[in-house]
């Protein structure tokens, strides 16, 4: 049985907050499952058997053994939400092998509290679980796990996947500054994602070490980019046109790739109201 979910470029990062802003991109994580009769939990990653404690964990709690395969085209350790993607696609496959009904809500709360407990995010990362399972641009409130706004916006995405590493996060210091990145907040909570993904750029470059001259050759050409995640990757959205003058201008600092944002969920599930705030 399989499942699909997609990866995550951010707007706004939620660990100053709580409050983040992430869309879903067409860069795909897919598991499936092959279940057997024995009591051993199998995982294989593109191609490469490792072990993982969040499927063992998964699994074994709703009694099933048997190989979990995952081909993933998002690169760890990204900033572009691959561990989101990876517990989504696993939750849909085990509800489907299940014959349960997939509703979105659930699954992503069950998503947020496995990445709390095994310590994968700082937040939760509901924004960004939120983006890979029904695609979108979203607002969400990771402390409450559930969604201030979900907007479906027609447009490309571009993803740099820069030649350095991964700065480090030192989170008492992000959150103790986070009244500076309040404005962004409000940006993204009007749905004015280019300005807050902005504003949360030169905040996160700040505060991570990460070079801004990246997201300013974008801005330069009027195109709206930034930070996703807690780093290392860039990302941008717009038109296709707009996604390739980007893609020119990132090229000389690593690997980009260039997707259509996501609009809508992979699935049919159910999302159901209980996932918004009403504001």
């Amino acid at each position: 049985m399989k499942g699909v979910a997609y990866a995550a470029g951010t707007v706004l990062n939620a660990l100053a907050t709580g409050i983040g802003s992430a869309f879903g991109i067409d860069l795909r994580t897919v598991v499936e499952i092959k279940p057997d009769e024995g009591s051993e939990v199998r995982v294989v990653i593109n191609g490469v058997e490792r072990r993982s404690m969040v499927a063992e964990r998964i699994l074994r709690a709703e009694k099933i053994s048997g190989e979990v395969t995952v081909e993933s085209e998002i690169p760890d350790g990204s900033g572009l939400g691959s561990s989101s993607a990876f517990v989504n696609a696993l939750l849909v496959a085990v509800k489907k092998l299940k014959g349960e009904v997939l509703n979105a809500h659930e699954i992503l709360k069950t998503n947020a509290r496995i990445s709390l407990e095994a310590g994968i995010s700082y937040t939760g990362a509901f924004d960004d679980a939120s983006a890979s399972l029904i695609g979108g641009f979203v607002v969400s409130d990771n402390t409450k796990m559930r969604l201030y706004r979900w907007d479906r916006i027609s447009s490309h995405a571009a993803v740099l996947i820069p030649h350095f590493k991964r700065g480090k996060v030192n989170w008492r210091e992000i959150r103790s500054n986070s009244a500076r990145i309040l404005p962004a907040v409000k940006d993204a909570m009007n749905g004015d994602y280019c300005s807050a993904m902005r504003k949360n750029t030169e905040y996160y470059c700040e505060m991570i070490g990460y070079p801004l001259e990246i997201a300013r050759a974008g801005w330069e050409i009027g195109v709206c980019c930034g930070l996703s995640g807690n780093g290392p990757s860039f990302v941008a959205f717009g038109s296709k046109s707009e996604m390739k003058s980007v893609a020119n201008v990132w090229k000389n600092y690593g690997e980009v790739r260039i997707r259509r944002v996501v609009e809508k969920p992979v699935e049919k599930f159910i999302v159901p109201e209980s996932i918004f705030i009403k504001t």
